[in-house]
């Protein structure tokens, strides 16, 4: 028996722990790229147009058919989402 050998018996490596990945993160990743596009708007290019996106849209305006762009970026970003939701709240306070 070889000395390595020997010393992988005494003392065997252990295996790094398995990363803790829950299922609903792995689920939601895939959706995310599932409904990728070719062309998508970044949250900066969205937050810009935003203002915009929200008077149109309490107005009545189709914005979904307007800026589609905005309205796949909403769709999938929870941030973008909640600040146009906060828009939309204080656009109605104020009508």
């Amino acid at each position: 028996m070889k000395l390595n050998d020997l010393w992988q018996q005494l003392f065997p490596k252990k295996k790094p722990p398995a990363p803790s990945v829950q299922p609903e993160a792995i689920q939601k990743m895939m959706d995310m790229l599932a409904h990728t596009h070719e062309v998508e708007l970044t949250c900066d290019e969205v937050f810009a147009m935003l203002d915009q996106f929200t008077e149109l849209a309490a107005q009545g305006v189709d914005v979904a058919h307007l800026m589609p762009l905005i309205q796949q970026h909403l769709e999938m970003c929870a941030d973008c989402r909640e600040e146009y939701e906060s828009l939309k709240r204080v656009l109605q306070q104020a009508m």
